[in-house]
């Protein structure tokens, strides 16, 4: 009996140490250790079956909604588990995403603007300092960004970078052997040469309103920021004023000038996309915009051959700065309930192949290291002045947001004779302090 006893006991013994080698290799075959790779779309194929998730991109840039389709088709294939549906809104995208904000219906990924400080203040927006990815961008863009506040706080992750400055049509200055100015006076040489021969310096869209602006900002830059990078500082703290800074006298005079020496009659009739339309013919020999017009001009006109110069704004050619800047940035909500999925997408567009489709396509420079895309011969101007250290930046970033329209209201009446110089800069002192004491309360 005993004998029997022991023979029952080891077969229990030995039924049971094999049931435990079973239940270990299939566990092994169900979960298998993680594979380690440096290909993070290899590393994702590689991670367990995900939820399904869907994450709301809203944005402006209605000429890169094909561009962001391929990128997501792209990131699709890395991530199968995570869709993005993007949103496109032209018309005052802003007052959308606050009326968003308002009623609980934030979206995942948005675009950082103007106002991006103002938001996050109201604690709707994540911070991403710190986030690994953030090393893949330059600390230029970084620094520069309108998106970093002076506590190391990132709210939004600069995409890529841009300029606003002069086009200019280098067969037209060719033809009356002109070459960019560096001084006021040779700019004001220019001009004259351009109209004794019958040629239009400026092509001016007013039509629509916001077109505007970028002149101003084209001469503020280099004449008022690149000298006192603090001004906005001192002005909210009252030690700097526009009516007491004359290189703010001096940018509206710019502006005037290139007003008076465009389509002057016809500016207020003729929209954006015409005046980019006479650059692209030779209609006029100059315009003021941001690189983001080099695309519709070229789509007029493909051979049309253009170059960019900064604007003078003295007798010092070494005040002569390109106004740069990061121009299109990213955000992610707060209160999304999927930010690491969010986070794979930012990571995404950091990527070498993603950052050369989107800046090869919306012909700007790109905010990630070690990704340089020749987009265009213009390019080539632009660089020059980068390399040479001609750049400035600044100008609007740091407004208080309900500033913001108060400056651009101005400068038609400006143009218009609604109001003398000295009254607009007056004026634009008083809303200033009106914004930012609002911004505090």
């Amino acid at each position: 009996m005993k004998r029997n006893l022991s023979l029952l006991l080891c077969l229990a013994m030995v039924l049971t140490l094999f049931a435990g080698c079973s239940a270990k290799q299939g566990a092994g075959e169900t979960a298998p250790p993680s594979t380690s790779s440096s290909d993070p779309a290899q590393a994702a194929s590689n991670t367990p079956a995900q939820e399904p998730v869907t994450i709301h991109l809203f944005h402006q840039k209605q000429e890169a909604q094909e561009t962001f389709a391929k990128i997501i088709d792209a990131f699709h294939d890395a991530y199968p588990y995570i869709t993005v549906e993007q949103e496109i809104v032209t018309n005052d995208p802003s007052a959308i995403l606050k009326a968003r904000i308002a009623t609980d219906e934030v979206p995942d990924i948005f675009q950082g603007a103007l106002d991006t400080m103002d938001i996050a203040q109201g604690g709707y927006i994540m911070d991403l300092a710190g986030e690994p990815f953030l090393d893949n961008i330059t600390g230029e863009a970084l620094r520069d960004a309108s998106f970093t506040d002076a506590d190391g706080h990132t709210w939004a992750m600069p995409v890529d970078g841009s300029c606003e400055g002069i086009f200019y049509n280098k067969d037209i200055f060719a033809a009356y052997d002109l070459t960019p100015p560096k001084t006021l006076s040779e700019f004001d040489a220019l001009l004259e040469t351009l109209r004794d021969n019958g040629v239009t310096p400026f092509a001016l869209g007013f039509k629509d309103a916001w077109t505007i602006k970028p002149i101003a900002l084209v001469a503020a830059s280099p004449a008022v920021y690149a000298i006192d990078a603090d001004w906005n500082a001192k002005k909210s703290s009252g030690q700097a004023a526009f009516a007491d800074t004359p290189a703010w006298t001096t940018s509206f005079e710019l502006l005037k000038k290139v007003y008076e020496n465009g389509n002057t009659k016809t500016a207020f009739d003729t929209d954006y996309n015409g005046a980019c339309a006479m650059v692209a013919r030779g209609e006029a020999a100059m315009m003021v915009q941001g690189l983001w017009a080099l695309e519709p001009i070229k789509s007029v006109n493909p051979d049309v051959n253009l170059g960019m110069m900064a604007m003078p704004v003295s007798e010092n050619p070494d005040d002569t700065k390109l106004f740069q800047f990061p121009d299109f940035g990213l955000s992610i909500s707060a209160s999304t309930p999927h930010p690491e999925a969010c986070k794979r997408f930012l990571e995404f567009l950091t990527r070498p192949d993603s950052a050369e489709l989107w800046c090869s396509t919306a012909k700007l420079f790109s905010a990630v290291k070690g990704v340089s895309v020749d987009f265009d011969p213009l390019a080539a101007d632009v660089n020059a002045y980068i390399d040479a250290g001609m750049v400035s930046t600044q100008a609007d970033r740091g407004w208080p947001t309900a500033f913001q329209p108060e400056f651009e209201a101005a400068l038609p009446n400006y143009l218009l004779d609604k109001a003398s110089l000295p009254d607009i800069l007056k004026s634009l002192d008083s809303a200033w302090d009106t914004a930012k004491a609002a911004s505090q309360s």
